[in-house]
């Protein structure tokens, strides 16, 4: 029978050892190799194929047509062109939507001060695509809902800007 403080010495012992030993072990991974070995940096690549960009779908719902024209909107707000309802409704329109079935919020408050962000719309049949770049981190916002008002012609609710260039 072993003693209660030998016991307990052998306990101690046992930790000691295995604390030693994974501290140990801990430091020779901090030991300098003989001859360093140099590392190539990481390209950042998987190796996969970036997917294609979406898309546009000419005679195509506005469900169908999302995909495109947010990528086009984030394609306008990475660029430099400043963030106001002309570069953006050119944007749109060299992206194949149709400029009059567009609508645009104005560059400016009533207050005449910078818009805190351009909203743009392309009604298609029914339904309208909505898009909003963001004028002071030039982030994108798009969706879909159903064109409003008395004969479901209207995507951008209130006064708009005319596109009249």
């Amino acid at each position: 029978m072993v003693r209660p403080a030998r016991a307990r010495a052998i306990r101690r012992a046992a930790i000691a050892a295995v604390l030693v030993g994974g501290l140990g072990a801990g430091l020779a991974g901090c030991a300098q190799d003989a001859a360093p070995v140099p590392t190539t940096p990481s390209s950042g690549t998987t190796g996969e194929t970036p997917a294609p960009p979406p898309e546009f779908f000419p005679e195509g719902s506005a469900e169908q047509n999302l995909p495109y024209f947010e990528y086009v909107l984030t394609g306008f707000a990475s660029g430099a062109e400043p963030v106001v309802g002309v570069p953006v409704v050119e944007a749109v329109a060299a992206a194949g939507f149709d400029r009059a079935a567009m609508q645009v919020s104005f560059d400016r408050t009533k207050t005449n001060l910078v818009a805190d962000s351009i909203f743009v719309s392309v009604r298609i049949g029914a339904d309208c695509l909505l898009g909003q770049v963001v004028t002071s981190d030039r982030s994108v916002s798009a969706m879909t809902a159903p064109a409003v008002g008395p004969e479901q012609n209207i995507c951008l609710i209130g006064n708009t800007r005319p596109i009249d260039w």
